[in-house]
């Protein structure tokens, strides 16, 4: 009998020890008729937490936003720099050395037009 009792009283304190789950309950009365409710709260329930996920969510949104922004700037640069490879090929096929060098000095883009130059020039003679 005593063991049984000690044992009740160790397992009462093991869940009395163990953190409680907030529960709200809800009733309502219309007439005569009750309707009750109860729910499990949780972190959900705290405007703290609330507040966080909140800001963990604008935080989210923000990062994707700017991925997504760096990536439209990527495409438009590719696309820009493959416009000016076609003008400039383009020039160099029609002989006109000189205005692809040129358009291509006027972007910035240097390796292109040391290429355009190079593709330009007459090939050297060995033997003379």
């Amino acid at each position: 009998m005593k063991f049984v009792l000690a044992s009740g009283a160790a397992a009462l304190a093991a869940l009395l020890s163990l953190p409680s789950a907030a529960q709200t309950s809800t009733c309502y009365l219309l007439g005569n008729v009750s309707s009750c409710s109860v729910r499990s709260g949780g972190a959900s329930d705290n405007p703290a937490w609330q507040r966080y996920s909140s800001f963990q969510e604008l935080e989210r949104q923000r990062n994707e936003n700017q991925q997504r922004r760096q990536d439209e700037e990527n495409l438009a640069q590719a696309r820009k720099g493959q416009e000016l490879r076609e003008t400039v090929g383009a020039l160099v096929a029609d002989g006109k050395c000189a205005s692809a060098k040129r358009a291509a000095l006027q972007a910035g883009d240097f390796a292109l037009a040391e290429q355009a130059a190079s593709l330009c020039e007459p090939p050297s003679r060995a033997g003379h």
